[in-house]
């Protein structure tokens, strides 16, 4: 089949560019309409003013992810993966001293250790998970790598061992730091990047029959992540003890009917549901605005994966494409781990729903890997005019019939 003409690929990339923006606006305009309302009954406007800061200082990065080159920041990307494998090392240390001497582990400093999980950075009054930015390094090293030897990817050594050996090493520390849900959501992203790059399945295979292993082990070692794991699909009986969050939601979701109680009518977020305007906010939606509201919700973040991978398939290389496939499936994964937290369909954990949920690190590291898939469709419009402004020299300097007769 014929490449399509560049005059033709250019209106493309930027439609889906605007698209993108589009549908990005409309799920932070939503997210900050909903903050305002789980929020301003207990915290007034205090949550919703740090959200919005939040909100203009990952749109500023997102910017200025737009304007760099991502090749450049894929030819360093060993290094800002080792910065973030420092930190994610750091705070392991204090996980496993925190299990055996907690007075000690709790004394480590920056750390930001809640209920026993040591996933944050505390830095005064503000907290960063750098396990949401070690994602989108892990993102760019594995775009970086597949991009460039393209050739060894079916390999054993070179195509899995090497690169995978090394984002597994990652997430494992992301797991020793307590959160096991950030770590599924991780693997699973590498995973989708080596799909796609072209490891062989039989090695993917062997990669996910790792991850259930030790996730199963995770979960045999920890009593909380044990209970959680059999307190989910029991959360009637179990409502005033682990189910507690997960029985209350899904009140929330079920008083909410088809079109929902009525904007700030929620009565789950007033009395019964903890942490509300995080972890469990999309509950108070189908609560509030009812079932409508939440089918739309999931078809924003279904089109947002979808335009973000159709950027992927406009990128003028293998780097760019991987790039947006890997942003594509974080985003994606953390919202489908949310809404089904929400819903029952998976065991409570504390994962955000992108641009939704109040939370800094998440908004951040999102508006980040959003400014790289925009890097990708700049450079891929810029490949396309530099084709387009080819093809008409080219056709100015074909000779035509009339120039072959006085030749």
């Amino acid at each position: 089949m014929a490449a399509a003409p560049s005059s033709a690929v250019r209106p493309k990339v930027q439609k889906t560019r605007s698209v993108l923006l589009i549908l990005v606006g409309l799920l932070i305009v939503f997210g900050l309409v909903m903050l305002y309302s789980t929020s301003y009954p207990t915290a007034g406007f205090g949550l919703l003013k740090m959200q919005a800061m939040w909100i203009i200082l990952a749109c500023g990065c997102g910017y200025a992810m737009r304007q760099l080159d991502y090749h450049g920041l894929c030819r360093h990307s060993l290094f800002i993966l080792a910065f973030f494998v420092l930190a994610l090392a750091y705070l392991a240390l204090a996980h496993g001293v925190y299990r055996v001497a907690p007075a000690i582990g709790s004394a480590f400093p920056f750390t930001g250790g809640v209920k026993g999980a040591f996933r944050w950075f505390k830095l005064g009054p503000v907290r960063l998970q750098p396990s949401e930015f070690t994602k989108l390094g892990l993102i760019l090293f594995l775009a970086h790598y597949y991009g460039k030897n393209s050739l060894h990817i079916r390999e054993a050594w070179r195509g899995f061992f090497l690169p995978l050996g090394i984002a597994g090493f990652v997430t494992s520390l992301v797991l020793l730091g307590g959160s096991l849900s950030v770590t599924a959501i991780t693997g699973a992203t590498v995973g989708c990047m080596a799909f796609i790059a072209g490891v062989r399945l039989r090695y993917l295979a062997l990669c996910l029959l790792a991850g259930i292993l030790v996730g199963a082990a995770a979960i045999a070692v920890s009593p909380e992540r044990f209970s959680r794991i059999t307190s989910f699909t029991s959360a009637e009986e179990l409502q005033q003890g682990e189910g507690y969050q997960l029985w209350h939601s899904l009140l929330a979701l079920g008083s909410g009917g088809l079109t929902g109680l009525g904007f700030t009518e929620s009565r789950m977020k007033k009395y019964y549901l903890p942490e509300s305007h995080t972890d469990f906010i999309v509950a108070i939606v189908g609560e509030e605005l009812g079932y409508l509201a939440v089918a739309s919700l999931i078809c924003l973040y279904l089109l947002l994966a979808l335009t973000v991978l159709r950027i992927a398939g406009q990128a003028a290389d293998r780097e760019g494409s991987l790039i947006c496939t890997g942003v594509a499936a974080s985003l994606g994964f953390n919202a489908f781990v949310n809404i089904g937290v929400v819903s029952g369909l998976l065991p409570t954990t504390g994962v955000t729903a992108p641009f939704l949920s109040y939370g800094g690190s998440s908004i951040l590291a999102s508006g980040i890997g959003l400014g790289l898939v925009l890097s990708v469709s700049r450079h891929a419009e810029q490949a396309a005019a530099l084709r387009q402004a080819q093809e008409a020299v080219q056709a100015v300097a074909r000779p035509t019939p009339l120039r072959k007769l006085f030749a």
